[in-house]
């Protein structure tokens, strides 16, 4: 069984395009549900408490849902099944992506790609949402965190204190760019990392104020990371190679990682332990409403950022139509980044 997990995550690894809520998107339409790995609620649990810890929180989820499949081993195979494949693909692009990247086939294959990442965002987030009439409050608590998130809440803190308040109402650089400097960099990053990895973004711009890397070069490690499947947080591996080569590159994305096993080890025995506790279960409830506020705060910055024009619209309608007569999402993906390379070879 453990091996069976370390093959799902290395095949997402090389597929799940999209970032973190592409991420929790696809895992939920692949291993949540009845038969699969866990429930829905075990897995809005899983989507609540990786909100709470530091590091990427789709690669964390991943490992709880390698727990939940096959314990200890299982965590620690779909950590490693998400992270190094796409750290070698990253690794792989780093060079070749300022030459490719201006080519009207390879920006429409990202564009097509987002286009079916907006509709698999929106097709799990309604599979997830229960019916408002069963369970209202948790629509009231999803609603209350998309808020939040719009108000310019932080990720985490919108968790914590959802969770709390339904808790409460139940019970009354380092100096040089070396290798080992940039290890110790992304360790620190990946220990205070709270939410998705999107926060990055802020944070390595430190390497530009200290200068290991030019302005340029922390553009193109981010574009990267966005267009590459798997992790977001591979964005380390390109911004290590293009600051101290190979060597960088590993220690990079070693140091951002390791934090996220740690802590997920931790969590996996608390959401085991605490399941049956009633104090812990209103905030896990509180949480999980949170969580799904914030999926819904993803998919709206997502869909503001592509859909441009009726003709993008359509397209997300059709992806959305496609999932919801259960075509798989791999292939979607793979359909809709083929269609926009070639509606941008033909009509430009």
């Amino acid at each position: 069984m453990p091996w069976h997990v370390l093959k799902t995550f290395v095949w997402l690894g090389l597929t799940a395009f999209g970032g973190p809520a592409a991420h929790f998107a696809i895992f939920q339409q692949l291993l949540v549900g009845e038969g699969k790995w866990v429930s829905k609620t075990q897995y809005l649990r899983m989507l609540a408490a990786v909100n709470l810890i530091p590091g990427p929180n789709s690669t964390e989820t991943a490992m709880l849902l390698g727990y939940a499949r096959a314990g200890s081993w299982g965590l620690l195979l779909a950590g490693l099944g998400f992270i190094v494949p796409a750290a070698g693909v990253t690794l792989a692009l780093v060079a070749l992506y300022q030459e490719v990247a201006s080519l009207p086939s390879v920006q429409g294959a990202f564009l097509g790609l987002k286009l079916a990442v907006v509709a698999l965002i929106a097709q799990a987030l309604w599979d997830l949402l229960p019916h408002p009439q069963k369970q209202p409050q948790t629509w009231v608590l999803a609603l209350t965190g998309l808020t939040m998130a719009g108000l310019g809440m932080v990720e985490w803190a919108v968790v914590l204190l959802v969770g709390l308040l339904v808790m409460l109402g139940k019970s009354w650089r380092t100096l040089s760019v070396e290798p080992l400097s940039l290890f110790w960099f992304f360790f620190l990053v990946g220990s205070t990392l709270f939410g998705s990895g999107y926060v990055l973004i802020g944070l390595m711009q430190e390497m530009v104020s200290r200068g290991w890397l030019g302005s340029s070069d922390l553009l193109n490690a981010l574009a990267l990371g966005q267009i590459t499947p798997g992790p977001l947080l591979t964005t380390a591996t390109a911004a290590g190679y293009l600051a101290a080569g190979i060597p960088g590159a590993v220690l990079s994305t070693v140091g951002i990682f390791l934090p996220s096993f740690i802590f997920t080890f931790l969590v996996a025995g608390l959401l085991h332990r605490w399941q049956a506790h009633p104090i812990a279960e209103a905030f896990l409830q509180g949480a999980s409403g949170a969580a799904l506020g914030l999926i819904a705060w993803a998919l709206w910055l997502l869909g503001r950022e592509t859909l441009l024009g009726w003709a993008e619209l359509l397209a997300v309608l059709l992806a959305l139509g496609l999932l919801l007569r259960q075509f798989p999402p791999i292939p979607l993906l793979g359909l809709f980044g083929l269609g926009g390379a070639l509606w941008r070879i033909v009509w430009g």
